[in-house]
């Protein structure tokens, strides 16, 4: 599968203290750069085993190619809400989201529509169709409002010892992809559990312990996570930050990071 490289939205980096604590001079730069699939014209949401139920609600990002004369244009259905099936990259087109020059593109699945309505838009004939068990709508910074609240009943609740890999979002395939969670109120009797990392973290990280070193919540008023599954690093450093203590260790073949909510990453051609 070829691969364009994600743009980051900021640099990150952090000074800290190892285990031992010894200052650490240089900022600590742990975010590798994630990458995007670039999709073919008739390629759906099943290619990535995302069209499931345990996804609903989050978003998966991609890049559609430039259209070629040579790609056949699958029918789809529905206009602006369109079933999960149907391939992103054309609806993509038929939505107004892209040109047939291609781009980046979000997709949010949702619940299924009780039926879809088709129209002709951008060069794209739609069709009807009844109901279908899940949906999807494309999502960018103009219309996340939306998006938003129709999602916000499914994003999962977290408990305070739920490692990302427990999510089953940790697959290879899904390196660049954004998943968002919700970390309730830290309860009293807390026991805080080993975390490796400082920024980034290792993939099997405790998720809400992570995000309040990270500085993206509290244990005192949680909140909303929105966790990248990075591409692995050579080596994970430790710190000690929002009174959470981190530890060092070696890279595994992913990682993850918390990135503040945007509806779509941007990208750039990878060399």
């Amino acid at each position: 599968m070829t691969k364009r490289k994600l743009t980051l939205l900021a640099a990150v980096s952090a000074v800290g203290f190892s285990l031992g604590g010894a200052a650490i001079s240089d900022a600590i730069a742990q975010n590798a750069d994630p990458v995007l699939p670039e999709l073919e014209w008739d390629t759906g949401l099943k290619k990535f085993q995302f069209d499931a139920d345990k996804f609903i609600g989050q978003r998966f990002s991609a890049v559609c190619p430039p259209r070629s004369i040579r790609d056949e244009v699958e029918p789809i259905f529905g206009t602006d809400v369109y079933p999960s099936k149907n391939p992103i990259c054309v609806a993509a087109l038929h939505a107004g989201k892209i040109t047939t020059d291609g781009g980046p593109v979000t997709v949010q699945l949702n619940p299924g529509a009780e039926s879809y309505t088709g129209s002709s838009r951008n060069g794209i004939d739609s069709g009807n169709l009844p109901g279908t068990p899940r949906s999807m709508v494309f999502v960018d910074a103009t219309d996340a409002t939306a998006a938003d609240e129709a999602r916000a009943p499914y994003i999962e609740r977290l408990k305070w010892d739920f490692r990302f890999t427990d999510s089953g979002y940790a697959r290879k395939d899904l390196v660049g992809q954004r998943f968002t969670f919700n970390c309730p109120v830290a309860p009293g009797d807390l026991r805080l559990r080993r975390v490796v990392g400082t920024d980034s973290y290792a993939h099997n990280s405790i998720v809400c312990q992570a995000a309040v070193h990270a500085g993206k919540i509290t244990m005192e008023e949680g909140g909303i996570v929105e966790v990248q599954l990075d591409p692995g690093i050579k080596r994970l450093v430790g710190s000690i930050r929002n009174g959470i203590e981190t530890a060092d260790g070696s890279g595994n073949p992913r990682s993850i990071s918390f990135v503040d909510s945007a509806a779509a990453p941007s990208t750039a051609v990878q060399n």
